[in-house]
């Protein structure tokens, strides 16, 4: 009997071990292959393709510590979320050397060392005990790369870290960065009003140090700079001379990216009423492949709303003008768009797609199939009535690669206006150009970007601050950073239905389930007397 227990109780601690070794075991695998599951759509809670390629590239240790004191229970959760992140950073690449430091340890001097570097000491509310108290914590993060530190100084979430951590690795790693100009002169969206300074701010919170920002002057026959890489002309409100058009098409020869936000109309000062604008751009962007619609464009199924003075009341109502864009008027396959889930375009135009040889064109962005396009005068407020017009899905943004043929291949270089010229006469007067230059007539591999407006730039919406900066990253850095950030995106409007759809719902809640309780009460009652009299007649033979 004793031998029996014996061999028992050896068999269960064999079994323990053997069970003990296999978790052991899956566990030191896990640590170098790992299997995640996440099942949102868009896989929000898993690095982008974007991070592992950036971070599989590294050429040397990139340094990243993370200052986060471990206390209050608030802060530890926060701790814990950013440890997460950076493992799986760790888990695809080995030029990551990852560190958590808790600086409640640091002396004085250290926390001033800290403090210089640029982490701060931050308070925070804490309730304990139903008492509300504050507490002094650390919650930043340090890069650094051959010398070269960048700071995020407070991290309150991991909803935008993947982001900020790419975009500064990216930052310290790059040996210089890439110059954006925009277009001034005519009127345009100029980075530098100050009626744009909160546009500019956000830009260059975005941006993280990718960008230099730069004005672009055409005036006097000058040359785009060399070092921009990308250039915005963003809302034209005057025409741009041929010698103009003709410098931005020599950019794009020698393979510089453009994007052209072209407005339709121009509002008149105080008012609802538009005209027609002409910026000279059309021929050029017909010649590349995108044809301007002259048009206004509104829909009538997906738009947005609008905020509107009304004596001294403001209101806020539907605006069919304010078309958005939803999935699936979305490109699928191009990386501006295929992570959005919604843009609103004020006050749009229509982009006809030209075949053109060597050149891949992708629409972008498209109405909805209630799409309406109308031309002439416009009065477009927002209870006046809409003309009769057909109803389609139009495209309003599209992307053009590919080798470029010249606008001006067959052309004399047109001369510059000088301005001496333009201050003796209302009406500039051409020179003949004195630089000796070669018009280049085929571009190198390049893109070019064009939406059908630049209003959404000045709505400050995040959803139109995302497509532009989607729009300048791919340009400008290919695919590098825009999957990331597009996973902050998450408007996911809900979808319409048509009254028939909403009747039936509506009859459905309101009789047809009540209708159902009370048939199921009555078959149950039935089926309750029936089997009664069953006992009842069976029971008494």
């Amino acid at each position: 009997m004793v031998n029996k227990q014996l061999k028992y109780s050896g068999n269960t601690v064999a079994f323990v071990a053997i069970i003990f070794g296999i978790l052991v075991l899956i566990n030191f695998l896990s640590t170098r292959r790992f299997i995640r599951a996440d099942l949102t759509e868009d896989k929000r809670y898993t690095i982008s393709h974007a991070t592992k390629n950036l971070i599989s590239t590294l050429d040397d240790i990139v340094t990243i510590t993370a200052y986060f004191s471990t206390n209050p229970a608030e802060v530890a959760q926060i701790r814990r979320d950013v440890r997460d992140v950076l493992d799986e950073y760790n888990a695809f690449s080995k030029k990551l050397q990852i560190d958590f430091v808790n600086p409640a340890d640091f002396d004085d001097g250290q926390k001033q060392e800290l403090r210089f570097k640029g982490i701060p000491e931050v308070q925070i509310n804490v309730v304990k005990k139903d008492k509300a108290e504050i507490a002094n914590v650390y919650m930043g993060i340090s890069i650094g790369y051959s010398g070269k530190e960048e700071i995020l100084p407070i991290v309150r979430s991991t909803a935008n870290l993947e982001y900020e951590l790419t975009s500064t690795i990216l930052k310290v790693t790059t040996k210089e960065a890439k110059t954006v100009g925009f277009l001034t002169g005519h009127g345009e969206f100029d980075i530098n009003d100050q009626n744009h300074q909160q546009f500019r701010q956000l830009l260059d919170k975005n941006a993280q140090g990718q960008y230099n920002l730069t004005p672009v002057s055409l005036q006097d026959g000058k040359a785009v700079d060399a070092t921009v890489a990308t250039l915005v002309i963003a809302g034209v409100t005057q025409p741009l001379t041929e010698r103009e058009k003709y410098e931005i098409d020599q950019f794009i020869m020698r393979g510089g990216r453009a994007v052209f936000l072209v407005d339709p109309i121009q509002m008149q000062p105080g008012t609802l009423q538009g005209a027609p604008l002409s910026t000279g751009l059309n021929d050029l962007l017909e010649h590349y492949g995108a044809k301007l619609g002259n048009n206004l464009l509104l829909d009538r199924r997906f738009h947005d709303s609008a905020r509107f003075q009304q004596g001294f009341m403001t209101v806020i109502q539907p605006y069919p003008y304010f078309v958005k864009i939803v999935k699936p008027n979305f490109s699928a396959e191009n990386t501006i768009t295929n992570q959005l889930e919604a843009v609103t375009l004020p006050w749009t135009s229509s982009l006809e797609i030209i075949t053109k040889e060597g050149v891949t064109t992708t629409a972008l962005a498209k109405t909805s199939e209630f799409g309406q396009s109308l031309q002439g005068y416009y009065n477009l407020m927002p209870n006046s009535p809409i003309p009769d017009a057909e109803l389609q899905s139009y495209t309003v943004a599209a992307a053009l690669e590919g080798k470029f043929k010249s606008f001006y291949a067959d052309k004399e270089i047109p001369p510059a206006a000088t301005a001496s010229d333009t201050a003796e006469s209302d009406t500039p007067v051409s020179t003949p150009d004195p630089e000796a230059r070669q018009t280049k007539t085929e571009s190198e591999q390049t893109q070019i970007v064009v939406v059908g407006t630049a209003q959404f730039l000045t709505q400050l919406r995040p959803d139109g601050i995302n497509f532009f900066l989607n729009t300048v990253d791919w340009l400008t850095l290919g695919d590098a950073l825009i999957g990331i950030r597009s996973h902050t995106i998450t408007d996911r409007p809900l979808r319409e239905v048509s009254e028939i759809e909403k009747n039936f719902i509506k009859y459905l809640c309101t009789i047809g389930i009540p209708l159902l309780v009370v048939i199921f009460g009555l078959v149950r009652y039935s089926l309750k007397r029936r089997a009664k009299r069953l006992v009842e007649t069976y029971g008494s033979v």
